[in-house]
């Protein structure tokens, strides 16, 4: 059971019902109550705890607060690809000059062009998964008909022959049964990493619903790298599927020996025939809206530099005074000369 974090510091264990997403901790009933009214924290996002668990483990762990030195995060390095506070760029990133508010990085994230690639692309590879699969499964029972042809065949010519065939016949519905059975294998296993692999992306879907639901920007922001890297794991997934020859229509086929309708005697010599397996091209369509890659897509923000700032005369202010060395803006907003 969470505990509220503010009856904590005094000592007292009462349960957390609410989560704020801007101070990262947990509030009881009465904390929640102050914790609307107050000034500072009014305007700050809270929601239930139980639907904040229902979060990914991996975005939990993500705070608004550098783990190194406690501090907030402001600012974000567009060359790092990392988030910063203040004590980070002093001592990692002071030569850095891809620097931009972390405000206008996350700014509708959960909106962006690469949180709809993430989403387009996962219900992209489940749709072709679901065709896959599905064909596998016609597949699987077309396969099982001709295999029940080719027996009648067998069985068939095996009637027009004389009883030394016993044991050819035997041999060959061995054969039969083996081949059956080791491409069945294929088939399965292929249909259970579908399958596997459909779940998920069913469950990354369903993470990607809760997070754009529940969880903060900055936390969004930041998981969205690493669903992104699971995504495209998916997709080249599909990729191997389509390049690999189970992926390929397999059935059956028999080929009888010439040689048992012209001469009986030369039966007990040869073999009643050959099974093998053909594989043919899958005539199955994969949806590709276009090629995909593993990146991050972070909105492109101008960075501030002092370089390129100009100044713009707003306002002249007649000081009437001789010599003015400095000002200063109280918080009544007049300004104070010295």
């Amino acid at each position: 059971m969470a505990t509220c974090s503010v009856c904590t510091l005094r000592h007292i264990t009462k349960p957390s019902i609410v989560w704020c997403t801007e101070c990262d901790e947990g509030l009881c009933t009465e904390c929640k109550e102050h914790h609307s009214l107050t000034k500072s924290s009014r305007s700050h996002s809270v929601i239930p705890f139980t639907e904040y668990h229902k979060l990914p483990a991996d975005i939990l762990k993500i705070t608004h607060y550098c783990t190194k030195h406690d501090k907030r995060y402001q600012i974000y390095c567009q060359k790092h690809e990392f988030p910063c506070c203040s004590k980070c760029i002093m001592e990692s990133h002071n030569e850095c000059r891809d620097l931009v508010e972390l405000d206008d990085v996350i700014h509708n994230v959960k909106t962006s062009n690469a949180m709809c690639e993430i989403e387009e692309t996962l219900v992209e590879v489940a749709e072709n998964l679901q065709q896959i699969r599905q064909h596998q499964k016609d597949n699987l029972s077309t396969f099982k008909e001709r295999r029940k042809e080719i027996e009648r065949e067998i069985k068939t010519t095996r009637i027009k022959i004389n009883n030394h065939l016993d044991k050819l016949q035997e041999d060959l519905l061995n054969q039969l049964n083996a081949i059956e059975e080791k491409e069945n294998l294929k088939i399965c296993q292929l249909l259970s990493s579908i399958e596997k692999n459909e779940m998920e992306i069913a469950e990354y879907q369903r993470n990607i619903m809760n997070i754009k639901q529940h969880a903060m920007d900055f936390q969004v922001f930041l998981a969205m790298k690493k669903i992104e890297e699971d995504v495209y794991s998916k997709n080249e997934f599909l990729q191997s599927l389509e390049e690999d020859k189970n992926f390929k229509q397999t059935s059956l086929s028999y080929k009888i020996n010439n040689s048992i309708q012209n001469i009986m005697s030369d039966i007990i010599r040869r073999s009643l025939g050959e099974v093998r397996t053909e594989v043919k091209s899958c005539n199955t369509v994969l949806i590709r809206k276009r090629p995909k890659q593993a990146q991050m897509m972070v909105p492109t923000v101008p960075s501030r530099s002092i370089e390129n700032m100009k100044l713009t005369i707003h306002k002249t202010i007649n000081t009437q005074g001789v010599y003015i060395y400095g000002c200063c803006m109280l918080s009544d907003g007049s300004l104070a000369f010295t």
